[in-house]
């Protein structure tokens, strides 16, 4: 909100305690505290096989589907296509939902407190089905990724902590885990029926 900072976090070099001071504005403090809460959730949690994701997240027949992408392209329409064209499909958030690694290794999607502009904030969790990175295009087809770009655009999805090797590195692995399990497409669409009937088809619904 603007270029001035509306929110500083201090804390120790093991994380354990942190403190949040905000200012400005009421809408700039809440704007503050907010960010800072995702922050520090993604620092305490990456060692345990948790990401925060930028994503829209559609469940059916019990398995979650997450779209990817940067803002703009489309994540929040196509997720509108496939609640309103394809039976079955609930939105159960539409900006950070949370994935962690069950002790099976299966990757599990939550709901969060971090949903965007819509207020969607179901305290739900599903296996994820699939991934699919949204781009605009005039036609609608799909497209299975290699690993290497499969990786890339988890990792550009991910709330990241660069900044901090050991944490990046703890979030790469977790990456490479959900890899392990789960495809991850491309989806080249316009914002249509067709458009979710294909990514509908591709994820064998």
């Amino acid at each position: 909100m603007g270029n001035s900072p509306c929110a500083f976090i201090e804390t120790d070099e093991e994380y354990k305690n942190i403190s949040v001071t905000t200012r400005g504005t009421d809408a700039q403090k809440a704007f503050g505290v907010n960010n800072s809460m995702m922050l520090i959730y993604t620092i305490c949690t990456a060692q345990h096989n948790t990401l925060l994701v930028h994503s829209s997240v559609v469940e059916n027949s019990g398995k979650a589907y997450m779209f990817l992408g940067k803002s703009g392209q489309g994540k929040s329409t196509h997720s509108d296509m496939r609640v309103k064209y394809i039976e079955g499909s609930t939105l159960i958030n539409d900006d950070n939902p949370v994935i962690r690694i069950a002790d099976d290794g299966t990757p599990i999607v939550y709901g969060s407190p971090w949903s965007g502009k819509r207020p969607i904030y179901k305290n739900v969790q599903y296996p994820i089905g699939g991934f699919a990175a949204i781009e605009q295009e005039k036609e609608n087809s799909i497209k299975r990724e290699e690993i290497p770009v499969a990786f890339g655009i988890l990792l550009s999805s991910m709330s990241t902590m660069k900044f901090d090797k050991d944490i990046h590195m703890k979030i790469c692995g977790t990456i490479s885990k959900i890899l392990s399990r789960i495809p991850v497409h491309t989806l080249y669409c316009r914002a249509d029926k067709e458009a979710a009937q294909v990514s509908s088809n591709a994820f064998g619904l």
